[in-house]
């Protein structure tokens, strides 16, 4: 049985080492789309992981792009009811970025929301599902949800798109 509740004693610093280590130890696999790991840092703090993906793998069919980043943050604000994160994927070749935002940023669409920003301005932006369940899961709920958002990727007089209800 896993005993999930108790987030009380998870701070981010933690958090990102377990993320850190669980990325970490697909580095050495040649399957694995994971091809480096690293702490994204602020001040000498850990504040996220970043990770080199390879898209191909990650998604286990052809990709227009050689190569991805994955980019990670967690956040535990006390005067919240609920988690802060960034879960991204970045690809610098076609300056696209996409992924889930949970924070107080864009509070019409909810605490939680899906962000695709493209050569530099944001050109989809959706509510998304809030999950309260432990940032581990989050994070694997999310990468789940990445796969299914790629493989959904439109491109439409040149500006990409996801459908909302792929969004969750």
């Amino acid at each position: 049985m896993l005993f999930l509740a108790n987030r009380a004693n998870l701070d981010s610093r933690r958090l990102l080492t377990r993320i850190h280590n669980r990325l970490q130890t697909q580095v050495d696999s040649e399957t694995a789309p994971i091809e480096q790991v690293w702490y994204h840092t602020a001040a000498g703090n850990k504040i996220g992981v970043r990770a080199t993906v390879d898209p191909v793998r990650f998604l286990d069919r052809e990709y227009p792009c050689s190569e991805a980043e994955l980019q990670v943050s967690f956040d535990f604000p006390r005067d919240l009811d609920y988690d802060c994160y960034r879960i991204q994927w970045v690809e610098r070749e076609r300056d696209l970025m996409g992924g889930w935002q949970q924070d107080e940023t864009h509070m019409t669409l909810g605490p939680c929301h899906f962000q695709l920003d493209y050569d530099d301005a944001t050109v989809q932006r959706a509510a998304a599902t809030h999950l309260d369940s432990h940032p581990l899961n989050v994070f694997d709920t999310r990468i789940d949800d990445l796969v299914s958002v790629l493989n959904m990727l439109e491109w439409t007089d040149g500006t990409p798109t996801v459908a909302d209800d792929v969004l969750r």
